[in-house]
């Protein structure tokens, strides 16, 4: 791995959490760091804002290596690619759409939104790691830096199975329905 890329990696990394930081500045200033309890229920553990000053620029720095690998460029030509811009401002989009419709009071409106990338999955390859960054940066103000991570995560794994397994399940089921019917 060059190092000037591992380098312009963890400068980018670094600037992914700088947003992190001055949210958690100021909640330490007014009042106190905020923490969320688990599925929004006060009997389960609560997690704390304070853990997106490491989660955020980890997860970065992940998603900046395989859009890297993945593209065979350099991390400074790798991340102007249209597709990953794409997929990533789509994502932090979503992200920001769904943040808002909890913070409006709006989340009977939510799994609607958030169950979305499972059917873009039939079209798009919507569980790489860009897509995930941005969702998980749309979702942080709202909702901290480890809990986005963790649905994020779950979104992925089921993309993935949806993009790479079902639909070339439907493609094989296809081929053998179509293969089948020969008319003389």
């Amino acid at each position: 791995m060059p190092k000037r890329s591992l380098v312009t990696r963890a400068l980018i990394a670094l600037l992914a959490g700088l947003p992190v930081l001055a949210h958690v500045l100021w909640e330490y200033f007014h009042g106190g760091i905020t923490a969320h309890h688990l599925l929004a229920r006060q009997d389960l553990p609560a997690i704390s804002n304070g853990w997106g000053l490491l989660t955020i620029p980890v997860l970065a720095f992940y998603a900046l290596w395989r859009v890297e690998k993945r593209t065979g460029k350099k991390t400074k030509n790798a991340i102007t690619e249209p597709p990953v811009v794409i997929g990533f401002l789509l994502a932090l989009a979503l992200g920001i759409f769904l943040a808002s419709l909890w913070e409006f009071g709006l989340a009977d409106f939510m799994p609607f939104v958030l169950f979305s990338p499972l059917a873009l999955a039939f079209f798009l390859p919507v569980y790489r790691a860009e897509c995930l960054l941005g969702f998980v940066m749309g979702l942080t103000y709202t909702f901290g830096g480890v809990l986005p991570i963790f649905i994020g995560v779950l979104l992925c794994i089921l993309s993935y199975i949806i993009y790479r397994l079902v639909r070339a399940g439907l493609r094989l089921a296809s081929e053998r329905g179509s293969g089948d019917k020969q008319v003389d």
